[in-house]
């Protein structure tokens, strides 16, 4: 699979199989976020795996959906204020760790996962269920599993073209 089919094949997938993810395939998708380009390599993250099931259901407290709570897999993507590069109106810790949370979902991909991206959660509750720090932010979760493909109901995805968003050297 190229990255080419990768970038077109991938969608966000929101019913699962009962299947543990494979230790070997989450090492390749934890990997792949560590590997991620940072703000002058800064690195401001932590990827708390949740796969036992005290720990999924505190989780799935901070995002009430009932596909949520059938991934067999999670990745909390926690942002290091402290760590991050600052710039003038913040820092990169958003930035820095959407780049690692997009490696992580492609490489899941690439390895016959499914994955959907989420960033509309309770990130208060998920600091104070898994101990966070002030300075620590949990700034998304990948829900990672086997897709059950006999539940899918989704349509092709629908993309702007090429010209709707590319503008050369003006407005």
């Amino acid at each position: 699979m190229t990255l080419g089919d990768i970038f077109t094949s991938r969608n966000s997938i929101r019913c699962f199989l009962p299947k543990a993810v494979e230790n070997e395939k989450l090492q390749h998708i934890l990997e792949a976020g560590r590997l991620a380009p940072s703000a002058c390599n800064k690195q401001p993250w932590t990827f708390l795996v949740i796969n036992e099931p005290e720990a999924k259901k505190a989780l799935c407290n901070c995002y009430s959906r009932s596909w949520f709570a059938e991934a067999p897999l999670y990745i909390v993507i926690i942002g290091h204020h402290n760590e991050a590069w600052s710039r003038p109106s913040g820092n990169s810790v958003d930035i820095d760790t959407s780049i690692a949370t997009t490696q992580m979902m492609l490489q899941a991909h690439e390895l016959g996962l499914s994955s959907t991206w989420v960033c509309a959660f309770d990130q208060d509750l998920c600091k104070k269920l898994f101990g966070m720090s002030e300075e620590m932010e949990p700034v998304s979760i990948l829900a990672i599993g086997y897709a059950d493909e006999n539940r899918i109901t989704q349509t092709d995805k629908k993309r702007k073209s090429l010209e709707e968003v590319v503008k050369y050297n003006q407005l």
